[in-house]
């Protein structure tokens, strides 16, 4: 019975163990940018991140006219826990460049994904573009 006991018990706690280090790698629950302890980072930081949306960036004209909108667009994105960008939200559109913002982040490279005590997690990302 004793050696039972003692089976159980360590049969219990290395479950316990091994799934608290399995949640302890990656939580997929996205997490506001400007909550999070170790923010995502794009490759060469946040001024290449703008450089490579600014160079894929074509700007459609409007159907009407055959002039390019001009304002700011504001977008909501999500950099995953294997730092890929996902559910790209268009918050505010400028014309139809929504569409070609969301074209130019689906080519971008991964970035080094967030944590938040020590647990790689999913970052909301919010930000403008200025559209000339």
């Amino acid at each position: 019975m004793k050696k039972f006991l003692i089976l159980f018990v360590f049969t219990v706690c290395t479950n316990i163990l091994l799934s608290q280090t399995a949640t302890r790698q990656k939580s997929e629950i996205p997490v506001q940018y400007e909550m999070v302890q170790t923010k995502p980072v794009f490759p060469g930081g946040i001024n290449e991140f703008m450089k490579f949306v600014m160079k894929n960036y074509q700007a459609p004209a409007t159907e009407e006219e055959e002039e390019v909108a001009t304002g700011v667009l504001e977008v909501s994105i999500v950099i995953g826990v294997d730092g890929s960008i996902s559910k790209v939200n268009i918050i505010k559109e400028v014309g139809n460049a929504g569409k070609e913002v969301k074209r130019v982040l689906a080519k971008c490279p991964k970035w080094t994904p967030g944590s938040q005590n020590g647990v790689t997690v999913a970052v909301v990302y919010n930000f403008p573009i200025k559209i000339q």
